[in-house]
């Protein structure tokens, strides 16, 4: 009964944390591109889309603490150590790798040259470098992510990022509405932004974790490279989907700025933002059953588990309807939102709107999944995604349609797990709770 009234106040206070981080994304992307001008907004999207790609690149590491923490007993205090410590070091070793390769691939290609991007503002390779080294650093820091997660806190992860997209709000006001480093290039300026606040109140979080749990901690002495070796063959799973779900769902932008131009970028980010809103909600106070799912199937609660699905199946048809009312008044909400008026095409819209509702919709399973540990349906089908997404969305811009062709592609490559990952979820479960009866 504790863990249910936790629960239920963890998704209230989620929910609650991501509708203000919502909002406050939604003022600082007017502010930003207000700041920027549509052609440097769109560069800075582009950019953030790519280096997002990096905070996926931890070899699935951080999942692994999400689905393994909930499972061990506080007592073990040693075990839980060693696996924390040999994440982290795991990370930081990642994360070095990740600069060399980025600094060895600089040598061969120019990445403005082949994202056919041109700013007069800054050099766009060296703003790269800096937002990656950002990057890597957060990626480090991040950890604290997994570790109140799997502590069953999520609602303390959901806080911080709020914290973090207020200060970013307020430092773009302060600075942009007074006009303050006025000598420094825009983009760099909104890049040292992003990258500081995150970087702190990871760093912050950090702390404020360990302190609360003090018999926890991170030490090199821990490193066991027998724990690292274990736990990469249920990371590496985890990092291919993640990769996968790069593939899928972060190019879009890239080919977006290629195909079409970063102007093009602008005016999809602003439409995609605002549908966006419902899918971040729902991800946001479905997030702590990821360690719920694992603490309750490790207690043998199959019943309680295989209820939680039945009632999300049903309330998920008002999630559609909201999506499906948000096409009506998409270009009211844009026009008051940023002042402006863009063309929104009917087949962008409904292609974004098929395309939040499946990923909305297989969130639940894949928290289920993740956290008992049945990934591999999951590993074969974001596998097969990857591999046609990008073919896929290159051939259907040649039908003329826009951009919405891009987006018709990333629906077409994860539509088998919108449909498969549920039917997997409920055999499992129907079959734990046939077993605990007849045994």
């Amino acid at each position: 009964m504790l863990l249910t009234t936790k629960i239920h106040s963890q998704l209230i206070y989620s929910f609650l944390f991501k509708l203000i981080s919502m909002v406050f994304v939604f003022l600082t992307t007017t502010l930003t591109l207000r700041y920027l001008g549509n052609s440097s907004y769109g560069i800075w999207t582009t950019i953030y889309s790519i280096i997002s790609w990096i905070y996926l690149l931890d070899f699935g590491f951080s999942n692994v603490l999400k689905t393994e923490l909930p499972t061990l007993s506080s007592k073990d205090k040693h075990q839980i150590n060693i696996l924390i410590s040999t994440i982290y070091v795991g990370i930081a070793i990642i994360a070095i790798a990740i600069l060399g390769c980025y600094l060895i691939l600089g040598f061969v290609i120019s990445y403005s040259e082949f994202l056919n991007i041109s700013s007069t503002e800054v050099n766009f390779n060296f703003l790269l470098l800096i937002n990656l080294l950002f990057s890597l650093s957060i990626l480090i820091v991040g950890n604290y992510k997994s570790l109140f997660s799997g502590t069953l806190k999520t609602h303390l992860v959901e806080f911080s990022l709020m914290i973090t997209q207020i200060i970013i709000y307020l430092l773009i006001y302060f600075i942009s509405n007074k006009n303050l480093l006025s000598d420094y290039p825009k983009l760099l300026i909104v890049s040292m932004i992003f990258g500081i606040t995150n970087l702190l109140v990871g760093t912050f979080f950090t702390f404020k974790f360990f302190r609360s749990n003090k018999y926890l901690n991170v030490s090199f002495s821990l490193f066991s490279f027998k724990t690292l070796k274990i736990k990469t063959n249920l990371g590496l799973k985890f990092f291919v989907i993640q990769t996968c779900m790069i593939i899928i769902f972060s190019t879009d932008y890239v080919l977006i700025v290629k195909y079409f131009g970063p102007e093009a970028v602008a005016n999809y980010d602003l439409i995609l933002k605002i549908f966006q809103v419902p899918l971040l909600l729902a991800i946001a106070g479905l997030s702590p059953f990821w360690s719920v799912f694992a603490n309750k199937f490790a207690a043998k609660e199959f019943v309680w588990i295989k209820n939680t699905l039945v009632i999300y199946n049903y309330s998920f048809s008002i999630f559609i309807i909201a999506i499906l009312v948000l096409n009506f008044f998409i270009d009211e909400i844009i026009y008051i939102w940023v002042g402006t008026i863009i063309d929104t095409f009917n087949t962008l819209l409904l292609t974004i709107s098929f395309y939040v509702i499946f990923r909305s919709y297989t969130a639940m399973y894949n928290y289920f999944l993740n956290g008992i540990n049945k990934i591999n349906l999951t590993l074969y089908l974001t596998i097969f995604g990857a591999i046609i997404n990008i073919p896929l969305c290159v051939l259907l811009i040649k039908t003329d349609i826009g951009v919405a062709a891009i987006v018709i592609g990333t629906c077409i490559s994860i539509f088998p797990t919108t449909i498969i990952l549920p039917i997997q979820s409920f055999s499992i479960i129907n079959k734990k709770i046939k077993d605990l009866k007849n045994g």
